[in-house]
């Protein structure tokens, strides 16, 4: 699954590059979840501080009320080019891996969806994601005192969290999603 779901990130609709190392709590999120897992953000060549997000269409979207008012509640992907870190023998690794969020939005039925975009990620709207490379899918929740919280590997098959399966069951979903956008794109 974590090769199909790399393809999958190769192909979104749309980017949306930033500056990482500023004062905004998007960027201070993504660090924090990256430092975690030992991956930094790929930067853009002769951009030294920008990186650029992957969004994704929404790939869910359920119906809720809040206050008598209907909602339309959206999951989509932002997803983030990142390298491994971690040294072995004293050669960093250089593993190539995304680091995916999922991310909430909302709008009042009837109403456009909310614009794709990175501006709006933060700790309200993704709680959860992954760090995707050839080798498995490791799951986290990013916590409210900032903590990362690694969720466990897809890899770990005696591992039967209700988190680790319902976020594997929402990679599934993402995945399902796209298979159709990723095969049109190869004809």
């Amino acid at each position: 699954m974590a090769k199909e779901v790399g393809m999958i990130l190769e192909n979104p609709d749309k980017t949306e590059s930033f500056e990482l190392y500023n004062s905004g709590e998007p960027e201070h999120m993504i660090a924090l979840v990256g430092g975690e897992f030992g991956v930094r953000m790929e930067q853009t060549p002769g951009r030294p501080k920008e990186v650029t997000a992957k969004l994704f269409r929404p790939h869910e979207t359920i119906q809720d009320s809040y206050r008598e008012v209907l909602l339309d509640i959206h999951t989509s992907v932002v997803a983030f080019d990142a390298r491994r870190i971690c040294v072995e023998d004293g050669v960093p690794s250089g593993e190539k891996v995304s680091l995916l969020f999922f991310k909430l939005s909302a709008n009042v039925s009837g109403e456009p969806t909310p614009p794709m975009t990175v501006e709006d990620l933060n700790r309200k709207t993704s709680t959860y994601g992954a760090v995707v490379s050839d080798s498995g899918i490791e799951y986290f929740e990013f916590t409210e005192d900032c903590d990362v919280k690694k969720v466990s590997s897809i890899n770990s098959p005696l591992d039967t969290s209700l988190e680790r399966i319902e976020l594997s069951e929402e990679l599934e979903k993402f995945v399902q999603s796209r298979q159709g956008v990723v095969a049109s794109d190869g004809d």
